[in-house]
């Protein structure tokens, strides 16, 4: 009798275990289908039974960024870093929450995170370069966009801004060669800076 006691708690346990990964399977489908409301949704019933799932909460909070609920995509992304205070995708998250609300030295301190984490991160020298840009600390911010370029020369974006701080440093000719690199690799926004810095 113990024997089927114990094999039935077994078989609820997969059971409820195999639901949860459904739902949250379900879940992140939604979020790649552009489905946010939704997606929000079934991580609310996942994050019911597994309040610590990192990946569910950081992916939650980036649903709620795709609809613009900024204060809630934040607090989800600082429960992901109580959590997991190294976790990459949080740290960037929150700088970028930071950025846009031009708060530049709270959002370099999360660059500066992932950057600790795992250098190689593009993304995070980018944006630290572009947090310090807006602060006006130029030969700190090519720093950042130089080794942006380094770990990815595709970075389209990093060429584009970097060129623009070649501008405001008055180094024309090297500003109009990073635009037609940012251009060739897809920044749209290369066209305008070409035609107003180097015809």
């Amino acid at each position: 009798m113990k024997k089927l006691g114990w094999f039935l708690l077994v078989l609820v346990t997969v059971g409820f275990s195999a639901c949860n990964d459904s739902v949250t399977r379900e879940a992140d489908q939604l979020f790649k289908d552009g489905k946010y409301r939704e997606a929000i949704q079934a991580y609310d019933e996942y994050l019911a039974t597994k309040p610590k799932d990192v990946k569910s909460l950081y992916n939650r909070g980036r649903a709620y960024e795709e609809l613009g609920q900024l204060s809630n995509a934040k607090t989800d992304f600082e429960k992901v870093l109580d959590l997991d205070g190294d976790n990459l995708n949080a740290n960037l998250s929150m700088g970028k929450y930071w950025y846009n609300q031009k708060d530049f030295t709270k959002a370099i301190y999360y660059f500066d995170k992932v950057i600790e984490v795992d250098g190689r991160v593009s993304t995070a020298y980018l944006l630290k370069g572009r947090s310090l840009h807006q602060q006006g600390e130029f030969p700190e911010a090519r720093e950042n966009y130089d080794q942006a370029i380094n770990f990815d020369n595709k970075n389209a974006e990093a060429f584009l801004y970097r060129g623009a701080l070649k501008i405001a440093m008055n180094q024309s000719r090297s500003a109009c060669n990073d635009f037609t690199r940012a251009k060739a690799l897809g920044a749209e926004e290369a066209n305008d800076a070409l035609k107003k810095y180097c015809n």
